[in-house]
């Protein structure tokens, strides 16, 4: 009797579960800051061309009240590596032949987030994310090259807004155009760079904005 009734419970509870789960694919382009300071009378500015990469998340409706749906996630965006861009006082500066310098940008994230289910869904949503930057470079103040992993710990403010198609289904395909800022950044230490302590160069311009596209099921 008591197996019946733990069958019809959970039986019961099924169509609750329906639609508090859903996996996407992301597509993002992640911005960098100006890495921007002064070396004696003249103004350097050592930047990394826009970050472009794929990502996958995953996410799960805790509770619903009304129109509004709360949902825990959790976010990967896989490995883009860009090269620098060099100017002194405001003109580019070519690299030395066989001369490179790089960064590599990938993140892991977890947040909460808030969802109103209106003619379109909006999405509004705090998530910590762990980037990590990967310096490579063989030309700083003809030291030995570098390849120098930094992890940087922010909180991000996200949002979206996206077009849920319904249909009869249990599965209900979804699209949205997605936007996040970090709510702390850092800025480059000179000192810090001669010092070859290049971890103030990778946090000094880690991405200061995201967007993208993100696509995805809900079941």
């Amino acid at each position: 009797m008591r197996k019946t009734l733990a069958l019809l419970a959970l039986a019961s509870a099924l169509p609750l579960a329906a639609q508090s789960f859903e996996v996407s694919a992301l597509y993002t382009w992640n911005k960098p800051k100006s890495g921007t300071f002064s070396s004696g009378p003249s103004n350097a500015d050592f930047t990394p061309d826009t970050w472009k990469a794929a990502g996958l998340r995953f996410g799960y409706t805790f509770a619903k009240v009304g129109i509004t749906e709360f949902q825990a996630n959790a976010s990967y965006q896989f490995n883009n590596t860009q090269d620098y861009t060099l100017k002194v006082d405001g003109t580019t500066v070519p690299l030395p032949a066989g001369s490179y310098i790089k960064e590599g940008y990938k993140y892991w994230g977890i947040g909460a987030a808030a969802s109103w289910t209106l003619p379109v869904r909006l999405t509004a949503g705090l998530e910590y994310r762990s980037e990590k930057l990967d310096l490579q470079q063989n030309v700083f103040f003809g030291g030995p090259a570098t390849d120098e992993t930094t992890t940087y710990g922010r909180l991000w403010l996200r949002g979206n807004v996206g077009y849920d198609f319904k249909n009869s289904s249990a599965v209900t395909p979804f699209v949205a155009a997605e936007f996040a800022f970090p709510l702390t950044s850092s800025s480059v230490d000179y000192n810090q760079l001669n010092a070859r302590n290049y971890e103030s160069l990778s946090k000094g311009v880690a991405p200061k904005s995201s967007y993208g596209i993100n696509v995805g099921i809900r079941f």
